[in-house]
């Protein structure tokens, strides 16, 4: 009974591997289509994602550790008035988004809203872009803040604070809610305009690689076992150390079985790690070969491959600093940022199309 288990077990497992089964691809259209997906997202990763303005700047980086910033934090919230509030927990919902968060403290005599910051060192050397950044961070608790109890008006305050010295430097700016309320909203539906374009296309790619075929017209010695092993490490989520010869197709035996099983298990990205340029050229080729189809009459795999190399050998300006007064291309960089991705994925997403 156990052989017959096993026997059967194996059978189950190829088929899920090299069949292309259509009813997966139909229940995530119809998820979609019918508008269930909402998303919910930190104040901090929606504001770095949607606020970040300016100059790439390199040359300050916040000295402080973790635990040292949580220990400014303590400090700051002690030298308060009895009644502050400090790490409020706060929700907003825009449309089918939900933003939450900790506002790191809030003073109701002052009818003031703190986002405290901790550094070492000169205050007047945190760059500009990491200014708006924490700015943007305060306003958005702010309105949540403004929504939850009702406030028409509310002191939004940076508090920096130097961990050496012990010394706070406060910020102050007032804001009518409704303002507030009207920056929330843009950021939230920049963000949402993008979440909803990354669901489409996770829809669509995890759809063909549910339908996915080995780019081969057959395996080759070896190769079928390593794709199957490659294959359950993925559906049973454990760690596979294989070892095999040169010439079985090593690579796309590897990547091929990751991929189908990505819709499955859940897996948005597959990292391929290569100890030379000539192995990253293979996983590429493979990658490529696999998009492109076993049938040229196949639709190109929706998937996207991004290249990581070393900052040094990507650099275009190598002579130059890392920062907008030195590079022309640091300069202004996350104010072009959002229209260059749009117009990387949209070059992408076009090509897929391209018969």
């Amino acid at each position: 009974l156990h052989k017959e288990y096993r026997r059967q077990r194996q059978m189950c497992i190829r088929d899920r591997l090299y069949s292309a089964p259509d009813a997966g691809r139909r229940h995530l259209c119809a998820m979609v289509g019918a508008g269930s997906v909402s998303y919910v997202v930190a104040v901090r990763t929606l504001c770095e994602f949607t606020a970040k303005v300016g100059d790439l700047d390199l040359r300050f980086t916040p000295a402080p550790t973790a635990q040292q910033g949580i220990a400014g934090h303590a400090t700051v919230a002690s030298r308060r008035g009895k009644y502050y509030e400090a790490e409020v927990a706060l929700s907003g919902l825009y449309k089918q988004l939900r933003v939450r968060g900790r506002a790191d403290g809030y003073d109701p005599g002052f009818n003031r809203v703190e986002e405290i910051k901790t550094f070492r060192g000169d205050l007047h050397a945190i760059p500009d872009n990491h200014r708006q950044l924490h700015w943007a961070q305060a306003k958005v608790y702010a309105w949540l803040l403004c929504q939850s109890r009702g406030l028409k008006e509310i002191n939004v305050a940076l508090v920096y604070f130097d961990i050496g010295t012990q010394k706070e430097t406060m910020l102050v700016e007032k804001y009518p809610a409704d303002v507030l309320e009207q920056y929330f909203d843009g950021l939230c539906e920049r963000f949402v305009a993008w979440a909803e374009q990354e669901t489409q296309h996770r829809g669509a790619r995890d759809a063909a690689l549910t339908g996915l075929a080995f780019p081969h017209a057959e395996f080759r010695p070896g190769q079928r076992h390593l794709a199957e092993s490659v294959y359950k490490a993925a559906l049973s989520g454990r760690h596979l150390m294989a070892q095999a010869p040169t010439g079985i197709g090593k690579t796309v035996a590897t990547i091929f079985p990751l991929l189908k099983a990505s819709p499955g298990q859940k897996l948005d990205k597959i990292f391929f790690l290569a100890a030379k340029t000539p192995g990253r050229g293979l996983a590429l080729d493979a990658l490529e070969l696999i998009r492109a189809g076993k049938d040229k009459e196949d639709a190109v795999l929706p998937l996207r491959v991004l290249e990581l190399v070393a900052r040094d050998k990507a650099c275009e300006h190598p002579d130059k600093a890392c920062h907008g007064e030195s590079c022309p291309l640091a300069q202004g960089f996350y104010d072009r940022l959002a229209a260059a991705r749009d117009c990387l994925l949209y070059t992408s997403d076009a090509a897929d199309d391209t018969p």
